[in-house]
């Protein structure tokens, strides 16, 4: 068989699975937060808060008091906000505050911290499976780059179906791109630096879990109008990283 034909064939394949995963896929930080009443912090924009429901293309927060609205002379009530993931450039951070005086919840909590550091096998087999559909969507890249090279396509239409492919890959769906160095830190502490602007923050939290685009950080001390409470964060990718360990 043609070699730019098996390509065509390997990069619409791709494409078909990409594009159904896609419309079943939720981010991996993000589904620890459903069901939670968490806030999300955007980027020149209020904060919202109250119960997450997570979908694939959206989070959408029901508010857990009645947000009054007046249109046309009349007023209504409010009862959830979406944000659609076309906006999620704006989030800064998700934030879901521990409640420290719950018993069952900081139980809930410890158990999970126990599972973090010794996941039973189908969590690390689970986790194996994500890294080598990786690994295969970089190979299959690699080796449709080759030959796109060698083809006789012009060269605007070999960045069309390279760009194609790259959108569609599973790693975008698997929901993570693989970071071997923080596989080591799962259930460790460590320091996440995040640089908005010209704002450098960082915070220290355990590592409990990371997406293609997010961080979640478990037991955070965040601190905010002078009081400082026990948070789990999500942190875009975007503008954070895993700067230290830390112990």
């Amino acid at each position: 068989m043609d070699s730019f034909l098996l390509s065509i064939i390997i990069i619409s394949a791709t494409g078909v699975i990409g594009a159904f995963i896609k419309g079943k896929h939720k981010d991996r930080c993000f589904k620890y937060f459903q069901g939670l009443n968490s806030h999300i912090l955007r980027m020149n924009n209020k904060d919202v808060w109250g119960i997450f429901n997570i979908e694939s293309n959206a989070i959408e927060v029901q508010f857990t008091e009645p947000q009054p609205k007046e249109m046309n002379k009349l007023t209504f009530n409010k009862t959830n906000f979406i944000l659609y993931k076309s906006e999620f450039e704006s989030i800064t951070m998700l934030i879901h505050f521990v409640d420290t005086e719950n018993n069952v919840e900081i139980e809930k909590r410890e158990k999970e911290l126990k599972k973090l550091l010794k996941p039973n096998i189908f969590k690390r087999l689970g986790r194996k499976v994500v890294i080598f559909f990786n690994v295969v969507k970089d190979a299959l890249l690699e080796v449709a780059g080759s030959v796109m090279t060698k083809s006789k396509l012009s060269e605007g239409k070999k960045e069309k179906l390279m760009g194609t492919f790259k959108e569609s890959s599973l790693n975008n769906y698997s929901g993570e791109n693989h970071q071997p160095i923080w596989e080591n830190y799962i259930g460790k502490h460590v320091i996440l630096e995040q640089k908005i602007e010209d704002n450098k923050q960082e915070y220290i939290g355990i590592l409990k879990e990371y997406s293609a685009n997010y961080i979640l950080l478990f037991n955070v001390d965040y601190t905010a109008k002078g009081k400082t409470k026990k948070a789990d964060i999500i942190f875009p990718r975007r503008n954070a990283t895993i700067r230290h360990a830390a112990q």
